[in-house]
């Protein structure tokens, strides 16, 4: 599942701004939020690194090793919504082979690529080229597969409906299509193991949150950003930017990265807080699904990449939500005492999707045909039939 802020890469509108001191982003709604934001120091009172969570308890025969995972992961999603984990089942042979399969893509020539435009699928899925170089758009590009009833690799197990339309596209890069699920087969049993673990970080039954989960809404997202001549050290502009100001459109999101730092997290006090790669980890961050269902309680934070060396740049995101039919309340251990739910935060998880996506990638024709629609019309399968 792309954030909004990436689904804008296939318009004509320009990515989030900064300004000296506020930052624009793009968090869900078609309108932009703003925050303001602190260049001189990191503001006590407010988290200047993100925390690493060894997870290598995570099969433990013992509930007490996985709830002791479980409430470092609150204190992280309480705090900074941004937490490294190690000791997790990715090998470093696995994230070599992704990245080597990433790498044969973008290097193959511009019209191989655009065979798997993202215009050809119902989905939004498949390449995303660079923007021009003077557009103000983030400068990248991009693959991207998800969930997907027709592709065998993902074993469904229920009747298809007939009227499915294939989500993804895949390009005739050997084994590109073959290295890609070998990563979904790892990435997936994880993000699962770990919801499961936050289950027991809200003091839910573990398996509480299972039924949700059943054949969730995913995307694997290969980001590219080229080597430049432009980059910066300090006092970074909107030039810099090579994936805007956004917080993710999903429950949470896997992130894994090269060696090549950019990533940068905004504090509550309006400071970026540097993210950089750290060998035998990923990133985990909560999105905006997760952030309604916990009442505000886990933050969805901002965050940014920034060009400040130049160097060429991959990374691959997992984003991660519930099954897109699933209907989702606030959870009832997030409201204070006496409070009530608040009917607003409420939502189907594929309806909001799709009602937050089109209206942000207009250029591509799935939203080009409902674009008339009202809102309360747009329905997830429409990005299926």
């Amino acid at each position: 599942m792309a954030t909004v802020t990436e689904q804008r890469q296939q318009t004509s509108e320009l990515a989030p701004a900064t300004k000296d001191r506020v930052v624009y982003y793009y968090g869900g709604n078609t309108e932009a939020s703003y925050r303001t934001i602190n260049k001189d120091a990191a503001a006590k009172g407010d988290f200047t690194s993100i925390p690493t969570i060894d997870i290598s308890n995570i099969d433990s025969t013992d509930l007490s090793d996985r709830k002791a995972i479980a409430s470092q992961i609150y204190e992280a999603c309480t705090t900074s919504g941004f937490f490294y984990i190690s000791g997790h089942s990715i090998t470093e042979a696995q994230q070599k082979s992704v990245f080597e399969a990433m790498k044969r893509f973008f290097a193959a020539p511009l019209e191989a690529k655009e065979e798997t435009h993202a215009f050809k699928t119902v989905s939004m899925r498949g390449y995303e080229p660079l923007p021009p170089p003077d557009s103000g758009r983030d400068m990248k590009e991009a693959f991207s597969f998800g969930d997907c009833m027709i592709d065998p690799e993902q074993n469904y197990q229920r009747q298809v409906p007939s009227n499915i339309k294939p989500q993804n596209i895949w390009p005739t890069i050997p084994d590109f299509r073959q290295d890609m699920y070998a990563y979904h087969d790892q990435i997936l049993p994880l993000a699962m193991k770990l919801v499961r673990l936050f289950a027991l970080a809200f003091g839910l039954e573990e398996t509480a949150f299972d039924k949700d989960f059943q054949f969730p809404m995913w995307s694997i997202r290969a980001l590219h950003y080229p080597a430049t001549t432009e980059n910066c050290v300090v006092n970074c502009g909107p030039e810099h930017a090579r994936l805007g100001a956004h917080s993710d459109f999903t429950w949470f999101t896997l992130l894994l990265q090269d060696e090549v730092a950019g990533l940068e997290v905004l504090n509550k006090e309006g400071v970026w807080i540097e993210a950089p790669p750290k060998p035998g980890t990923m990133v985990v961050n909560v999105g905006q699904y997760l952030e309604r269902q916990s009442n505000s309680k886990f933050i969805a934070t901002v965050h940014r990449v920034r060009n400040k060396t130049g160097a060429e740049r991959y990374s691959l995101p997992f984003f991660f939500s519930q099954d897109p039919g699933a209907n989702i309340d606030v959870l009832e251990t997030c409201l204070e005492d006496g409070e009530d739910k608040k009917p607003e935060l409420s939502y189907n998880v594929g309806d909001l999707y799709v009602r937050r996506i089109l209206p942000v990638r207009r250029m591509h024709p799935t939203s080009i045909r409902y674009r008339d629609l009202p809102q309360e019309e747009l329905k997830y399968d429409m990005l299926r039939t």
